[in-house]
């Protein structure tokens, strides 16, 4: 049996990722399929998963940022053996790569059908990575930055702010209130949108397009 363990801040999406699962088992499942969970947290998602050892976890992007972050590695250190598919929009500037940075076997739109979200937990239980078509755009988009110029998320530029200021990660972790894992997903997101090879060039880039100041 497989069993799925979902989670989001909104109940709307809970129950509407339960709904649309349950369709697809009916109409086209290879297996049974359960449900074991509806987390509405971070701290939910770990305590449901510890409770329930889901071997998927749809883990919605729309927790706030820091937090969302800080639970893949959360959750990877704490179930390696769950499959985490992350779930954002398909536009989702610098989440995509932050995802699968942090551990998630693959990144899905919130407008995948019930189907779509049935064969990527299939396939993720069987240790394949998972990008849906409009994520993968996006995902190429971050690594050839190409599209419009890039724009720094609030996080990320205060990231490169203590950057600038002689901070090392750890430094910068206490000074936000965040984890160093933390640290590292936003530098290392302003620094692909940046084309950066360092920490030193992707502040004096920020600094040259006015995206931060000093």
């Amino acid at each position: 049996m497989l069993r799925i363990l979902v989670a989001s801040p909104y109940p709307a999406v809970r129950a509407g990722l339960h709904v649309l699962l349950e369709e697809a088992r009916r109409g086209r499942s290879r297996e049974p399929v359960m449900v074991v969970g509806e987390a509405d947290s971070v701290d939910a998602t770990l305590q449901w998963t510890r409770a329930t050892q889901p071997q998927v976890v749809i883990y919605d992007l729309a927790f706030e940022l820091d937090d969302a972050l800080e639970g893949l590695w959360r959750l990877r250190a704490q179930s390696p053996d769950a499959a985490v598919l992350a779930l954002c929009e398909a536009s989702a500037d610098g989440r995509v790569l932050a995802a699968l940075q942090g551990g998630a076997r693959g990144c899905l739109p919130k407008t995948a059908s019930g189907p779509e979200l049935l064969e990527a937990a299939q396939s993720a239980v069987l240790g394949e990575p998972v990008l849906h078509p409009a994520t993968t755009a996006v995902l190429l988009q971050q690594l050839r930055g190409d599209g419009p110029a890039p724009s720094l998320s609030p996080r990320e530029g205060e990231v490169l702010r203590q950057v600038a200021a002689g901070l090392t990660n750890k430094a910068i972790a206490l000074q936000l209130g965040i984890s160093e894992h933390t640290v590292k997903f936003h530098l290392g997101s302003a620094m692909d949108k940046l084309g950066a090879a360092s920490r030193a060039e992707a502040v004096a880039l920020a600094i040259r397009r006015g995206l931060i100041s000093v």
